[in-house]
C-alpha cells in the first residue's frame, strides 16, 4: 500500500537556506531543521508523490514522524504521483526547536488579513 501526504495546513511553511531545509509551524512557533536524507523525502512528500520504505529505507516511518510532529497529515486527493527511487546519503533526521516558539506566535504580522495585508487584522466575524 501506497500512501500519499500534505502540509497539515496552511501554518506550515518551509524554506531552504544554503542546502538546508527550515520548516516553521506559524502556529505552535516550533520550527525544525531537516539533514539531506529528510529533505529529500519532505520534497518528494510536498510534491504529492507517494511514500513507500521501497522509495527510500525508513520513508514510512519518517512521514509517521512528521504526522506526530503536526507537519503533515494523510493526503485527501485521490491519486498520489507515483513514488520515485530516492538515493538517501544517511537517515532521515529532524531537529526540533522551540527556543523562538514564543515570538514567532506573538509576531502580529501572521494574524493580517489574506486580501488586505497589514494592517490589516482578519475579520473574525462569522
Amino acid at each position: 500500500m501506497t500512501t500519499s501526504y500534505e502540509l497539515a495546513g496552511p501554518d506550515i511553511v518551509h524554506e531552504s537556506f544554503g542546502g538546508d531545509l527550515v520548516v516553521l509551524n506559524l502556529a505552535s512557533g516550533q520550527y525544525f531543521g531537516l539533514n539531506s536524507s529528510a529533505a529529500l523525502l519532505w520534497n518528494a512528500i510536498v510534491d504529492g508523490q507517494a511514500v513507500t520504505d521501497e522509495a527510500a529505507t525508513g520513508a514510512l516511518a519518517f512521514a509517521q514522524h512528521l504526522i506526530e510532529l503536526g507537519l503533515i497529515v494523510p493526503a485527501t486527493a485521490v491519486q498520489a504521483k507515483p513514488a520515485a527511487a530516492l538515493s538517501l546519503d544517511s537517515a532521515p533526521t529532524i531537529e526540533v526547536y522551540d527556543d523562538l516558539s514564543d515570538l514567532i506566535v506573538a509576531d502580529p504580522i501572521h494574524d493580517v488579513d489574506d486580501e488586505a495585508g497589514w494592517p490589516k487584522m482578519p475579520n473574525t466575524q462569522s
